[in-house]
């Protein structure tokens, strides 16, 4: 475990959240400001000889304090002025005050600073000039991956400026691996990638252990400031989607790490993985398919109880274990004991763990059930994700059996800020971090993560600094050992009271989880539990906001995607419904294009996910709740394009219109049996209908307008008779075992 003390937590009233560090912890213009210096990071020197100051790189993190070699240097003070700084501010002040030796001395001073102007105007030209890039037989990325060229919402990308410049074979490093400078990508961007499903443990602990931003004291490290500049490649947009209560939680902590912590902690989780690989610890994966819970107390059980009645009603014949502390051992002659047995549920210890005393959850425990189950395939399921209809079928969905693992999203993004991005030495990711109150997974392929997991989980004190909860450790210790995970075909849906409350029309408690082709699956009632009162049958649940499916052709204004296609794409050799990863989605622009390539489908529910906005309402004068609202995700840049390329389209189009009503009244006089094919060619030029009847031509996408749909439980085949069945098992929403 780290030898770290963490600094006491950063307490935050509910007033100040919205002071512009929480609501967006960096400004993503700030390079484009006056006063961009002020809130810039130190990055170490290298054999670079640029002469660019400071203030011009883009790291963007008022948290990072002088590094040990700076403070070394005397450059102790915020914004840590270089040296090179200071000596202009010297020879100003002696310009200024006069120097001895007369006019020749000044001329020679005079000239000097010229030629460095010069100079540094002949450097910066040079260095910022665009990559040119070759993705022609790359060792070490996709084409998918090569195609990703460093971008920063549409602005032209600045490199930090410890990085050599760019010459005719691409992006050189110091520290790149053969090959990777000729093929166009930088050492991060190959560090971040996915290693195959069949690459070996022993290969992905090297990855990690070689990956920029954790390898400590070494040339051409960089401190965390320069690693966030990377992340806010992909991360400078998502203030409106952030995990505002991680960096209230842990600004203290994120403000004290340098690349020397970031090492120790890193090696800390290595270390303990080369252990795991030397004892031969994976291959104790088990076999068959079961269900694993974890309950402690009479609530849970109880909540255990009813998930079990409701699968066995569906005629599920999967074995159960719940896991439980040896201090939470229900009675013997406890009713539970024999109910939970009659459902084909077997009460197990955890071996060798203990409960942390004064804590109301144990969150370790869930990692360590899935490690000690005799199953090789594994659903986990928290007490209170209740399945919709027997899920054993999701283990031979195309995703599930082509990764392994299989895990649904959660309301929230990753801060580009948080030091866990350099630890793993993966810069941000663009996407939903992950809810794990219910997963599939296949132990084979990656009981190496859960026993990271489990050793993660048992730190919590420390690596929750890191995570908001044990949700976020699970996609840490994946993205760690470059593991990818399956998705939903749908993204997350609120599910609602049938009406509104006191603070607002929406009141979401349950986060509706869906299987891999986008139908209802889990009902994870997670916040329902905490609403005291006025919550029963007929009052619990009645409709979901979630997104569309995207499977229809052609897309509506508010579906499309930038640069939607006039033509249904040819596009069955990609994967898209029932087939969909987390690599699909992630880093996406407005065109849809994310870290995998996808059917045109998935491209643009990618593009339309950068639009979801949640928030919470009530919690005082009525149940705390979820709304879902839905903004324009483009950078104003992008806005001012897309409206100019519209006005055009619009322009064009009127011509054309104009043109063929012309040519079709001159036809009509001489030869009336004609109209009727002028006015199919006139419904085809204006992009209306093909000769098949079907639409073509572009359709612009309106993203002023919300995709966000609303659908009654009623009308949903798997959820119509959701609430009424699980009522007449004895179901009690609320409980104070939470």
């Amino acid at each position: 475990m780290p030898s770290f003390t963490p600094k006491p937590k950063l307490h935050i009233p509910i007033s100040e959240k919205t002071s512009p560090f929480f609501s967006s912890p960096y400004d993503p213009n700030a390079h484009h400001s006056s006063s961009s210096s002020q809130q810039l990071s130190p990055l170490p020197s290298t054999s670079d000889t640029s002469s660019k100051g400071e203030g011009e790189i883009d790291s963007q993190t008022p948290l990072l304090p002088p590094s040990p070699a700076m403070l070394e240097k005397g450059r102790g003070s915020y914004p840590f002025p270089s040296s090179h700084t200071s000596r202009l501010k010297r020879m100003r002040m002696a310009w200024r005050n006069g120097l001895p030796g007369g006019m020749v001395k000044r001329v020679a001073v005079l000239t000097l600073v010229l030629a460095l102007a010069l100079l540094t105007l002949h450097q910066g030209s040079t260095r910022f000039a665009a990559p040119r890039v070759s993705t022609s037989g790359s060792d070490f990325a996709s084409s998918a991956a090569a195609a990703r060229l460093p971008k920063v919402s549409g602005r032209p990308f600045k490199f930090p400026s410890f990085l050599p410049s760019s010459d005719v074979t691409g992006v050189r490093t110091g520290t790149q691996p053969p090959g990777g400078g000729s093929k166009g990508l930088r050492e991060i961007d190959i560090s971040s990638d996915s290693l195959p499903v069949e690459a070996t443990l022993r290969e992905r602990l090297d990855v990690w252990k070689n990956a920029p931003g954790g390898r400590g004291e070494i040339k051409g490290e960089i401190e965390h400031g320069g690693f966030v500049q990377w992340s806010l490649e992909q991360c400078d947009t998502i203030s409106e989607q952030h995990n505002t209560h991680m960096i209230q939680h842990s600004a203290n902590v994120w403000a004290s790490v340098n690349r020397t912590s970031l090492h120790q902690y890193r090696m800390d989780l290595i270390d303990h993985m080369e252990h795991v690989l030397a004892e031969g610890l994976t291959e104790q994966y088990g076999e068959g398919r079961g269900i694993v819970m974890v309950a402690g107390n009479a609530d849970t059980l109880t909540r255990v109880k009813w998930s079990l009645q409701m699968l066995r009603s569906y005629g599920s014949t999967l074995p159960v274990q719940i896991y439980h502390f040896p201090s939470e051992r229900p009675a013997d002659d406890s009713p539970l004991r024999t109910e939970l047995q009659d459902l084909g549920a077997e009460l197990v210890e955890a071996a060798g763990q203990e409960k942390d005393k004064g804590k109301t959850k144990s969150y370790h425990l869930k990692a360590i059930a899935v490690v000690q189950s005799p199953f090789r395939e594994v659903l986990y399921l928290d007490s209170d994700s209740i399945p919709t209809r027997d899920p054993e079928y999701m283990f031979d969905a195309p995703n599930y059996k082509r990764l392994g693992i299989f895990a649904t999203p959660d309301y929230w993004k990753t801060s580009a800020n948080n030091p866990i991005w350099a630890i793993m030495g993966v810069k941000c990711r663009n996407e939903w971090e992950m809810e794990t109150g219910q997963m599939f997974v296949d132990k084979k392929m990656h009981l190496d993560v859960f026993l990271l997991i489990q050793y993660m989980l048992e730190r919590h004190d420390f690596w929750f600094y890191f995570s908001d909860g044990d949700k976020d450790i699970f996609r840490w210790a994946l993205l760690a050992l470059r593991k990818r995970w399956a998705v939903p075909g749908r993204w997350v849906g609120a599910a609602a009271l049938p009406s509104g409350t006191a603070s607002g029309d929406f009141c979401a408690h349950t986060m509706l989880q869906h299987d891999s082709w986008g139908e209802p699956l889990f009902v994870h009632y997670n916040l329902l539990k905490q609403i005291p009162s006025g919550v029963g049958r007929g009052y619990s649940w009645g409709r979901t906001k979630q997104m569309p499916l995207f499977n229809t052709w052609p897309a509506t204004p508010a579906t499309a995607r930038l640069g939607e296609p006039e033509y249904k794409p040819s596009d069955d050799d990609k994967p898209g419904l029932g087939d969909t990863d987390c690599d699909m989605l992630a880093d996406a622009d407005e065109h849809g294009r994310a870290r995998a390539e996808a059917k045109e489908m998935i491209m643009r529910r990618a593009a339309r996910e950068r639009g979801i906005k949640v928030r919470y309402h009530g919690g005082w004068i009525s149940a705390l709740c979820i709304d879902l609202d839905y903004i324009d995700p483009r950078p104003e840049e992008r806005k001012e394009e897309d409206a100019a390329r519209k006005a055009l389209l619009e322009e064009q189009a009127a011509l054309a219109a104009s043109a063929l009503s012309s040519d079709s009244g001159s036809s009509s006089t001489s030869d009336d049996e004609s109209q009727p094919k002028d006015a199919a060619q006139a419904d085809e030029a204006e992009g209306q209908k093909d000769s098949n009847g079907d639409h073509v031509g572009t359709i612009y996408p309106d993203w002023g307008s919300s995709p966000i749909e609303v659908v009654q439980w009623r009308d949903d085949e798997n959820l119509k008779d959701f609430e009424k069945n699980i009522y007449d098992l004895g179901f009690k929403p609320g409980g104070p075992g939470f």
